[in-house]
């Protein structure tokens, strides 16, 4: 029978919960710039600030490997992923022509209940912006995988999803955070969603994705 950290009996269940603990406790801390792009990930450590055992750590670690926010070489401890310059560009590229098709696809079959949901959300963000960066996140990644979900495609959503990693990882890596102009960008979303014109809404995100790109590209003039 497998064991804890301390010597306990651990059922099947109570090690995926923490292997769950660690997962969602691991990327929180790369989320929030707590382990910086290229950092080792140490699974010691790890287990004992959880007080688990290797086991459901090395499971998290799997996980986030396949989750694209993590990288492993051959014989070499789990690092944070690091994210070129030309993977960056050429991945807001493909988000532009993917989450365009997502949502001009996805126009018209998004309740006014869901979109009234992730407004809420935006709106508040607009009138108390200095929240921790992670509430910002969470309220980001809400309307995207929205709009991903609701275009039908279940391919194409798990493409957005890990194209949203890559980037989000760069973005990660001390490039000053743009939450104003994104709630904004955001609200402009919405809007065009609700509107039910699939036109406006594909020019209305690939406008927020290309005004992202072009903030990037102004920083990294600047350094």
């Amino acid at each position: 029978m497998k064991q804890d950290g301390k010597g306990r009996a651990a059922t099947a269940g109570e090690g995926g919960s923490r292997a769950l603990r660690a997962y969602h406790a691991i990327r929180t801390m790369i989320l929030s710039r707590k382990l910086g792009a290229g950092e080792i990930v140490s699974e010691d450590r790890i287990a004992a600030d959880l007080e688990v055992s290797r086991t459901p750590v090395r499971e998290a670690l799997l996980r986030l490997q396949s989750d694209g926010l993590l990288a492993k070489e051959m014989n070499q401890p789990f690092r944070v992923r690091l994210v070129s310059n030309r993977e960056y560009f050429q991945t807001m590229r493909l988000r532009e022509l993917l989450e365009g098709e997502a949502i001009a696809v996805a126009t018209g079959k998004i309740s006014a209940e869901a979109l009234d949901d992730v407004e809420r959300d935006m709106l508040a963000l607009k009138e108390n912006p200095a929240v921790p960066a992670e509430v910002h996140w969470a309220a980001d990644e809400k309307l995207h995988d929205l709009i991903a979900d609701a275009s039908g495609n279940d391919v194409m959503a798990g493409m957005i999803r890990s194209l949203r990693i890559t980037t989000r990882i760069f973005e990660l890596s001390g490039l000053p955070s743009r939450f104003r102009p994104d709630t904004e960008e955001h609200l402009t979303i919405i809007s065009a969603l609700r509107s039910g014109d699939p036109e406006a809404a594909r020019a209305s995100i690939r406008a927020h994705i290309r005004s992202l790109t072009n903030d990037v590209l102004a920083v990294m003039a600047n350094l």
